[in-house]
């Protein structure tokens, strides 16, 4: 008996501990990498935004670009890779989506994409967007922009998806299903991971950029381990829990995106595997363009960030040359919807 008390008392100190622990680091974190963009309040949601002007305003009225990253990141991993790239010619906008960054999760369903496009579009009204949008999603974000795409046809001009998250895995993982629901209860999410993420942030990277390699300042610059804190992992989580669901409600609407489409996949992405993914949504949308880059991992918009933002430029009307694709399948067919380029 006396025992089973000490070793009670024992695991509550060790919880208590390492939640102290998580505390501490998710606040010197956020002390040392303070919001860069502006906040706006969305449907009563506090959201971060960074809004980049064009460094070279056109003569011409050219449209905004909507950046939307993937999960477990925030605004600065589309902003280090394309964002500063795209605004030496384009007026740029790079949400935190909803729970992630510095954005609030808000009162909806994470894992919901109407819930984050209906907040995302909010954001824009109040920066004073209207359209013309390029809309571009990176995996996750991927799938946040095609739901964009869908709901708000009106005011997108291109869309632009790089190795997006589109389609269930035919068999499903029920174990992994089980893993996030274990993690996302708050003796594990607010205790343990902060501290074990924080230890092995550099294998993380390593991890969603293989089998290429991430740039040696990316954990800092992209803010890798804000994303790793317990509040905004949180959040992940419900995405991932959610997951299937919602791609198995969205596959049968993809047909209905009528915008000029480039799907971008890496043919070596482990994480988001084209085959499943990005070459099903090709096959979905036979007017888009399939653009394969040999070798790419799932972090291919930073390796290959010219190639990529050839194509968004291109869908902007702004394309200033040339880039070599190493390949390129299905262009645009003829006799489906024209491109505005």
């Amino acid at each position: 008996m006396i025992a089973a008390i000490v070793l009670v008392l024992i695991a509550a100190a060790l919880l208590f501990g390492s939640g102290w622990l998580s505390c501490s680091i998710a606040r010197k974190l956020e002390a040392r990498f303070p919001p860069r963009g502006v906040f706006v309040t969305a449907n009563g949601v506090r959201m971060h935004v960074l809004d980049l002007p064009a460094a070279q305003p056109s003569d011409r009225p050219l449209p905004t670009v909507l950046l939307v990253h993937g999960a477990n990141l925030c605004s600065e991993d589309m902003r280090m890779a394309l964002g500063e790239r795209l605004s030496r010619k384009l007026r740029v906008i790079i949400p935190d989506r909803p729970g992630q960054g510095y954005s609030a999760p808000g009162f909806g369903p994470l894992a919901s994409p109407a819930y984050q496009v209906t907040l995302i579009r909010e954001v824009l009204r109040e920066l004073g967007v209207a359209g013309p949008l390029i809309v571009v999603g990176h995996s996750f974000g991927g799938l946040i922009a095609l739901r964009y795409a869908l709901d708000n046809p009106d005011t997108v001009q291109g869309l632009v998806v790089i190795n997006p998250t589109t389609h269930p895995r035919p068999q499903g993982i029920r174990w992994v299903q089980r893993v996030f629901d274990v993690l996302m209860k708050p003796s594990i999410n607010y205790t343990v991971l902060p501290p074990m993420f924080m230890a092995m942030t550099d294998r993380v990277a390593s991890r969603i950029f293989r089998p290429e390699t991430p740039p040696p300042d990316y954990v800092d610059r992209s803010r890798l381990g804000l994303a790793l804190m317990a509040k905004r992992f949180s959040g992940s989580l419900q995405e991932y829990s959610g997951l299937r669901d919602q791609l198995t409600d969205h596959v049968p609407r993809y047909g209905a995106v009528r915008v000029p489409t480039v799907i971008v996949a890496g043919s070596a992405d482990p994480v988001v595997p084209p085959r499943i993914h990005a070459e099903a949504l090709a096959d979905a949308l036979p007017g888009a363009r399939l653009v394969r880059i040999a070798g790419a991992g799932h972090m291919a918009h930073h390796a290959h960030a010219e190639v990529i933002a050839a194509e968004i430029e291109r869908l902007a009307g702004c394309a200033g040359g040339q880039t070599t694709l190493r390949a390129v399948e299905r262009p645009l067919q003829a006799g489906a919807a024209p491109q505005r380029a």
